[in-house]
């Protein structure tokens, strides 16, 4: 699915990150300015969550939420306003606080290509509990300064887009927690987890907060969510193939954990439901095993290459994609900016063949 638009969406998107980027560092920059606390120990403390945050936003990101934002407001309007890059930054901002708070539950080691918050903080003082504490506490901290930085630039209905998104998204989580604590679980678990995190988190909040900005027809929001729902679960299932066969360098993120940790992903669950019993043991073997053997961890993802599963997402992911791309070209016909519909559409084809 390598089509023009989806080779210019990512040319726009490799384009895009510089500039937000830019933005942020002089966010975080600001808020670190303000030097809060009430003795210098307190401002301290206070200071290093902040340079730590900045930190971990500025690594190395797609940036596709921010994107989002900006081009949900380009359908409707033909100029970007600082309040529209302020949300665009908003959206980035909830991100790294989710990943903090994420990457302690998963107790992941490496986040875009450094230490995550938890790992950081306990490095800092050789004590695991006070790494988890201050993932926590920063995480908090960060995800209301998002949740601040929109207030101050978007009026109540689009922040409450944002609070409810990331009230289901919480939900979604949930349920990837439980699933993977079962250990039981459908394709119809799957997909529907993946919507509850990765289509309204990833694709539908930014997009519908910056077409709500630029006050487009209710039937564009509408597309937006049909489009967000298939494209969420599209780009999802590419990062599950990305989290067991991706080069560690280019996602910035192990290539074992997802195995290790025992996530329900369609991978597994393909090979655990049409995989010989050979092929299943040997993902057994490994799947919510922390402590596996490197020989063990290439002989599960032998098997599920051997078995179809591989395949199988791979392709799932590209109708999934597809049929996203074929929304977003229905907004062609409610007289919106063409340039922006062109980006949408073509993220939903370059999702699925992206390597980070």
């Amino acid at each position: 699915m390598h089509t023009d638009l989806a080779v210019k969406a990512k040319t726009t998107l490799e384009n895009f990150v510089p500039v937000i980027d830019k933005r942020l560092a002089e966010y975080f920059d600001q808020e670190i300015s303000l030097d809060f606390g009430f003795n210098q120990r307190q401002k301290s403390v206070v200071r290093e969550m902040l340079l730590h945050a900045k930190e971990h936003n500025l690594r190395p990101a797609k940036r596709i939420r921010a994107s989002f934002v900006y081009y949900g407001y380009l359908l409707g309007k033909t100029k970007v306003s600082d309040s529209v890059w302020a949300a665009a930054m908003a959206a980035e901002i909830v991100h790294t606080a989710l990943l903090m708070h994420d990457d302690f539950m998963d107790r992941d080691v490496i986040r875009r290509g450094g230490p995550t918050t938890h790992k950081y903080y306990a490095a800092k003082t050789k004590n695991p509990h006070y790494g988890s504490s201050m993932a926590v506490d920063t995480g908090d901290a960060v995800l209301c300064a998002g949740f601040d930085l929109l207030a101050e630039v978007a009026d109540k209905k689009v922040v409450r887009q944002m609070l409810r998104a990331i009230v289901n998204t919480a939900h979604g989580q949930a349920y990837d927690i439980t699933l993977e604590t079962l250990g039981q679980w459908r394709e119809d678990d799957v997909i529907n987890l993946h919507k509850a995190k990765t289509a309204i988190y990833t694709y539908e909040n930014p997009l519908k907060i910056g077409g709500m900005m630029a006050g487009i027809p209710e039937e564009a929001l509408k597309n937006l969510h049909d489009y967000a729902m298939d494209g969420g679960v599209a780009f999802q299932l590419q990062d599950d193939i990305l989290g067991i066969f991706g080069t560690p360098e280019k996602t910035g993120k192990s290539a074992d954990s997802d195995l290790l940790q025992g996530k329900c992903t369609m991978l597994v669950l393909k090979v655990f439901s049409d995989g010989t019993n050979g092929q299943q043991d040997a993902v057994r073997k490994v799947w919510g095993r922390l402590e596996a053997q490197r020989q063990d961890l290439d002989n599960a993802k032998q098997a599920i290459v051997d078995s179809g599963s591989l395949k199988y997402s791979n392709d799932l992911a590209r109708r999934y994609a597809a049929k996203a791309a074929k929304t977003a070209s229905d907004l062609r016909n409610l007289n919106l900016n063409s340039e922006a519909i062109d980006y949408i559409q073509g993220i939903a084809e370059y999702m699925v063949n992206r390597k980070v």
